[in-house]
């Protein structure tokens, strides 16, 4: 064997020698890269995790690329209009109909869609079979659970009719569907809604629920024109639903539609006309027909052709009377979840993106601490492979593979976590509780995979190489020689004579040797000051979420009870309030669903531009006030008066005024004084002006007065719900909510109180968060602390082995350097504590969840919580560093290097 070969041989000895002798640096590296690889390979791809399974879901149950509500209804000539469009797959008219069914022997209210020959809009089937044939019918999971019947019952439903609460666009108070019983063949998911009703999501909406029911197309009766039509589009199911060459597809093939819209909406005002023309003058020809047989001599025929006259000129006044057909097309973003689970996905990644820079940074100091310190005990072995010829390359192989090994099983490590791990707890258990989608993809990114390792691998071999070459430039015969140790200075707390004179012997040490040691102490500082941060926001969010609901209904929604009824139902569930015992007072009002939009122009946000969010509006009669029930101020706590922000007359322009609430507000980029757009169930829009943001936690609402709804709307209201507040606790108000909601005039009934207890049962996902961040926080201050801890007794086994010599007892060798380590994990966790509620408060700004605005809410058990753990961790490590402290050899310590 050549000597080159014995020269490359024992380089590749002492480099592995190097990976076990120095175990517990080797470990810190590869623990610190494997968890920040883990969370940048793991959490990024959560996000496409969860739009992929949306998308996945989308694409089997053919779901609609465009939906389009019409007025006044569509026929056959309009579908097939739409299916000769450019760019159009398919097109179904669906027939849907809002009605009314027993839930657990209550009045709910749910829907019933017939499934189209196209199979567009397909309900994902669980369970069972589709209905194929009159009077079956399929339902979901939530209606089997809440109504307790089982697959081979049966149920039945009425119609709904049509009243100011607003059904469904579209929908008619005529039977669409056979009556009688349906027996139930399926469990479904459906498509148009997949938020999981007990979640957090669906508790914080405040909205009614309303159960899908779906039927064979055998069940429609007669004629009954189709309530929507929905289009799937060419080409679109093979791309992403998010991506930005999907929306461009559909958007080009909706202008399209625009272009044919304007005739088809002529043609059906035309035939609706046509047929209630038709329909209205039947009466009118059989009356003709009578008084075409009598003589034509009789005075009252004269008489009676005249009458007859006037009623066929009044029916045609009103039939042209009538509104024409008006088209509303949609996209999936107005399908509930779409909008959600895209801003779910994008705040998991912008987490994905974040934590990992944090963790590059940190393992950056860790390399580089640990780094230097091996080359440091390295210098003389460095010293005589230069003076025995080695080239710089060679030298540095051992360092170079040392580094190179630990960022290479870190990243494989990571990238199996983040790659199985992370996404198991993430979206098998967090989403599950958001959503009720079958599965979800796992998406496995692998350029982001290795694009990770090498990262981590580029920044911690280069931090490696450099602390290498700064030694390689010194001569051998300096590098075989120890280095001087720092010189003593005079430090700033020396000049400080108050206190520095007050200090004990080893208090003067340690203030000397932390300043003496400024970047390590800098480290630890940075180290404690991050995990501290971590947690604090952690707990911060935690606490924030929780509080959520019991500051909603304690500061604000100062009802027990919301009730709702039909408007023609309203009065007397209005007296049965008035006469009951346990009502301590009520408020009558409107309640209805609408459609928000910016309606500025020059509005600051482009995609708040494009933005709609869906909002309950509350009209309040005039001479009514909500105050006692409802608690309208700004976030900055300023009141806000409905007398003066909602009438129509408020505005110094005259302009309809209303006020909105805080999560509607920063979806829309409103401010007081902007306009946003308001549509209701039934098309009509107006655009109103913003009078004030009211502060507002879970869920958006629209409030208004009734001289501004009818002035914007041109339409009397109807009220159909009351506010209540009810006497007793909560176990009280939630008996009186389930008492009203067994009367079958009652549509829906909302106990304030059994909304804070079902939401804090719901609320799992952000404690499986919070678990998550403490526990990076604790591995990071436990990493850095070790390594920082080791490397510090490492560098002083002379100095501790003088003061062991001296006769320095076990435990104040132990205090002698732990001192040390407590004082600047204290200031660490001094700074960490400001700095966390800070991070708290950028991580709620980036939080985009629907119907919730999230207010950073710290009480003092979080700080406290957050300071005790750092504190423990900082106590555990010095625990562990001690027994280095006790296995210092003070021979082998003090001996001279030669």
């Amino acid at each position: 064997m050549s000597t080159s070969s014995h020269r490359r041989m024992a380089l590749w000895k002492d480099a592995w020698r190097a990976i076990s002798g120095n175990g517990r640096r080797f470990a810190s590296i590869v623990v610190i890269c494997a968890v920040g690889i883990m969370m940048l390979c793991g959490l990024n791809p959560v996000g496409r995790d969860i739009r992929g399974g949306l998308d996945d879901f989308f694409d089997r149950t053919s779901m609609h690329d465009i939906a389009i509500i019409s007025t006044l209804g569509f026929d056959d000539d309009d579908i097939a209009a739409l299916r000769d469009v450019a760019g159009v797959d398919k097109a179904a008219g669906v027939h849907a109909q809002s009605v009314y069914t027993k839930v657990d022997g209550r009045q709910a209210s749910a829907t019933v869609m017939a499934l189209n020959d196209a199979g567009v809009d397909k309900p994902y089937l669980s369970e069972g079979r589709l209905p194929n044939a009159g009077h079956e019918i399929a339902v979901t999971r939530q209606y089997l659970d809440d109504s307790g019947r089982k697959v081979g019952d049966a149920i039945e439903f009425t119609p709904e009719s049509s009243d100011a609460n607003g059904s469904a666009a579209g929908t008619t108070s005529t039977d669409v569907f056979a009556d009688g019983e349906y027996t139930i063949v399926g469990v479904v998911i459906d498509p148009n809604d997949i938020v999981n009703p007990t979640g957090p999501l669906a508790l914080v909406s405040g909205a009614k629920t309303v159960y899908p029911l779906f039927v064979a197309g055998d069940a429609v009766t007669g004629d009954a024109p189709y309530t929507s039509a929905v289009i799937t589009v060419s080409g679109a199911a093979a791309l992403n639903t998010y991506d930005d060459d999907y929306l461009a597809k559909v958007a080009d093939v909706q202008d399209a539609i625009g272009k044919m819209q304007a005739g088809q909406e002529r043609h059906r005002t035309d035939a609706v006309k046509a047929e209630a023309l038709k329909q209205a003058m039947k009466p009118i020809d059989e009356q003709k027909r009578k008084v075409d047989a009598m003589p034509d001599v009789l005075p009252m025929k004269a008489a009676a052709e005249r009458k007859i006259a006037d009623a066929e000129t009044k029916i045609r006044e009103k039939i042209d009377d009538m509104n024409d057909a008006k088209w509303i097309l949609r996209d999936r973003s107005a399908v509930t979840s779409y909008e959600d689970v895209k801003t779910q996905s994008e705040m998991i990644s912008r987490l994905g993106t974040m934590f990992p820079v944090l963790f590059l940074v940190i393992a950056l100091l860790v390399s580089l601490t640990a780094m230097a310190r091996m080359v440091e005990e390295d210098r003389q072995l460095i010293g005589t492979y230069k003076a025995l010829g080695y080239r710089r390359g060679e030298t540095m192989l051992k360092y170079l593979v040392y580094s190179l090994a630990a960022c290479l099983l870190g990243g494989v490590l990571g990238d199996i976590l983040g790659m199985v791990g992370l996404p198991f707890v993430f979206t098998r258990r967090m989403l599950t509780r958001l959503y009720v989608l079958p599965e979800y993809p796992m998406i496995v990114d692998w350029r982001l995979a290795v694009g990770g390792v090498l990262l981590f691998v580029v920044v911690i071999t280069g931090a490696a190489m450099a602390t290498c070459t700064g030694s390689l430039r010194l001569a051998p015969a300096e590098l075989m020689r120890p280095k001087a140790p720092k010189a003593g200075r005079t430090i700033v707390l020396q000049r400080v004579g108050v206190v520095w004179n007050h200090l004990s012997f080893l208090g003067k040490v340690t203030a000397r040797n932390l300043f003496r040691y400024k970047s390590r102490a800098l480290m630890v500082i940075v180290g404690v000051l991050g995990c501290t941060a971590l947690m604090t926001a952690g707990f911060g969010m935690g606490n924030s979420a929780l509080t959520l609901m019991p500051r909603q209904y304690n500061e604000i929604a100062r009802y027990d009870v919301m009730a709702v009824t039909s408007a023609d139902d309203h009065d007397k569930a209005q007296k049965d309030l008035d006469g009951n015992a346990d009502v301590t007072s009520s408020l009558p009002l409107q309640v209805g669903s609408v459609t928000l939009a910016s309606a500025d122009s020059d509005s600051s946000s482009d995609a708040a531009d494009d933005a709609k969010l869906t909002a309950q509006i509350m009209i309040v009669p005039d001479g009514e006030s909500i105050a006692d029930y409802i608690d309208l101020h700004t976030a900055d706590g300023q009141r806000i008066s409905l007398d003066d922000g909602g009438s129509a007359d408020a505005g110094s322009d005259g302009d309809v005024q209303a006020v909105v609430t805080a999560n509607a507000a920063k979806k829309l980029d409103l401010t007081a004084g902007g306009k946003v757009n308001v549509t209701d169930a039934m098309a009509d829009s107006a655009d109103v002006r913003v009078a004030a943001v009211a502060q507002y936690y879970t869920g958006n609402i629209v409030v208004m007065t009734q001289s501004a709804y009818e002035k914007a709307f041109d339409a009397d209201i109807a009220p159909n719900a009351d506010l209540i507040r009810v006497r007793g606790d909560a176990d009280a108000q939630i008996r009186f909510a389930d008492g009203l909601a067994e009367q079958d005039e009652y549509l829906s009934v909302m106990s304030s109180a059994k909304q804070q207890r079902d939401f804090v049962k719901s609320f799992a996902t952000f404690f499986v968060m919070i678990g998550f961040i403490v526990a990076m926080a604790a591995i990071l201050a436990i990493v850095v602390l070790y390594t920082l801890a080791s490397t510090n007794i490492s560098e002083r086994a002379r100095e501790l082995a003088t003061i062991k010599v001296l006769g320095f007892r076990r435990r104040e060798v132990h205090g002698y350097v732990n001192k040390e380590m407590l004082l600047l994990s204290a200031i660490g966790i001094a700074v960490g504590l400001p700095c966390g509620r800070a991070l708290l408060g950028f991580l709620v700004s980036r939080l985009d969840l629907p119907g919730m605005n999230i207010v950073p809410n710290v009480q003092w058990f979080c700080y406290a919580a957050a300071a005790v753990l750092a504190l423990l961790f900082t106590l555990l490590v010095s625990a562990a560093t001690n027994r280095s402290l006790d296995r210092i050899d003070m021979v082998a310590a003090l001996k001279s290097p030669e």
